[in-house]
């Protein structure tokens, strides 16, 4: 197979060529005299207590350069190791130069939720822990066994393939180390007063963006179709709504079954994951259920904003008190046993916080995380099938996922996972920027064998 080309939107590399990237790439501050850019930053998560935040750490160089279509900020996770820092310097110093990029935030082994997870975990502990996740009896005892946990338990990683790594155990703990990492992150975003990028980027180490076609597709492109529309067209007729909309990406999606029982959508392992500010806010809103709502929230709950109703889903889900019959069956009452710590008045990411620290085995790959808050837990918004396309830089339409134009993708609740430039793996096809997808123009950025 040949190397990546490195016009994609998105691929995982090869760690040694990484650093052929940097010829491609220049330092943002000298890219773009005349705009707006942050003081990026490079941070290792286990020594960081704060995050540069908002307007106040950006440079203004005087030009008489038009200005940008508004003032965007991206935050990066990249959860690596302490032993390959050398691969996120160069993401650092290439697509992480971007002008929009605000902190670069790396997690290592020193994240780990277990202290030297990887340095303790023998081989014997990955075969067994294999066996057990790919097991129904580890889902009952933690009464969550339904049809999404079955289809995990077929997919989980066997030893014979987990063995081949050349690092299982690292493996094995990189998976807890994801999701510990996103949530220790958003409680950093809430003790700096909930200042939210526009997106938030959750990459391993040896993921290349093309931050320009990224953020033409998450950022410009919207604005600019709003902007020619004089602003008549609302978020939820939008493919890609502005960053306020509670929105997930994958930078690859693979999608499997259909009908509503046996549908299901996850990312697809390397191509990164992008969460919209909308999408971090979810995550970190309390959920107030029941008598432990304050006066003010008890007040709002003739409402029907989406906020509100994503707070009463919530509270059915994990309480098991439903609405309504259809809301006592699968898919919304799948859930992956996070309800026994939940507490009301309590957010997501703490939920999970616990989780994570307390489960015996995390019997997920950590993409398939990202998959499930999107589509269980309505942290991010229904896939619109009828809504409008952003205009590109280049004059040209992003294409929609063909699967999104479908009818029938318009009555499947759990269809909410979004996809990048219309990147999917699924019934038989190959789209956009996923492996071995193809193009009649092989500049537009697509995985080529």
């Amino acid at each position: 197979m040949t190397q990546p080309n490195y016009q994609l939107s998105l691929v995982s590399l090869y760690n040694n060529n990484m650093i052929t990237l940097t010829t491609n790439h220049h330092n943002a501050l000298s890219e773009n005299v005349g705009r707006k850019v942050f003081n990026r930053t490079y941070l290792l998560l286990n020594e960081t207590k704060s995050l540069l935040l908002g307007d106040a750490t950006r440079v203004d160089i005087s030009s008489s350069d038009p200005p940008l279509l508004g003032d965007y900020s991206i935050d990066v996770l990249i959860v690596g190791s302490q032993f390959k820092l050398s691969a996120t310097r160069k993401q650092f110093t290439t697509w992480g130069s971007n002008k929009y990029v605000r902190n670069f935030i790396v997690s290592t082994e020193y994240d780990d939720p277990i202290p030297n997870c990887t340095m303790n975990t023998t081989l014997d502990d990955v075969a067994h822990i294999s066996h057990t996740c790919k097991t129904r009896k580890f889902w009952r005892s933690k009464r969550a066994f339904n049809a999404l946990t079955s289809s995990f338990v077929n997919s989980f990683g066997r030893f014979k393939w987990l063995r081949k790594k050349k690092n299982p155990a690292g493996w094995i703990c990189a998976q807890r180390r994801f999701v510990s990492s996103f949530v220790q992150v958003l409680d950093l975003y809430q003790q700096a007063d909930d200042m939210y990028p526009d997106y938030l980027i959750v990459a391993d180490d040896d993921t290349y963006v093309n931050m320009e076609n990224i953020t033409d597709f998450l950022l410009l492109g919207p604005q600019r179709l709003k902007e020619v529309r004089g602003g008549m067209i609302e978020d939820d007729n939008m493919y890609v709504p502005k960053p306020t909309s509670p929105t997930i990406y994958a930078g690859c999606r693979i999608r499997s079954g259909e009908g509503e029982e046996k549908f299901w959508t996850l990312p697809f392992g390397g191509y990164g994951i992008f969460l919209s500010q909308g999408a971090l806010k979810r995550m970190t809103q309390p959920i107030h259920c029941g008598d432990d709502r304050s006066s003010t929230d008890r007040a709002l709950e003739t409402t029907t904003s989406a906020a509100t109703e994503y707070e009463q889903a919530i509270c059915e889900k994990y309480l098991h008190n439903y609405s309504s019959v259809q809301r006592g069956r699968y898919p919304f009452t799948a859930t992956l046993g996070e309800e026994a710590y939940f507490q009301s008045g309590e957010s997501l990411h703490r939920v999970f916080h616990k989780y994570v620290l307390d489960i015996d085995y995390l019997c997920i790959h950590s993409d398939w995380f990202f998959g499930y808050i999107a589509n269980f837990l309505n942290v991010s918004r229904h896939v619109s099938q009828k809504g409008e396309l952003p205009i590109m830089s280049n004059g040209k339409v992003v294409e929609r996922s063909l699967f999104d134009e479908d009818e029938k993708a318009a009555h499947i609740s759990v269809n909410r996972l979004h996809t990048i430039m219309s990147s999917e793996l699924g019934g038989g096809k190959v789209e956009g920027n996923c492996p071995y997808g193809h193009t009649e123009n092989k500049d537009e950025g697509v995985f080529r064998k």
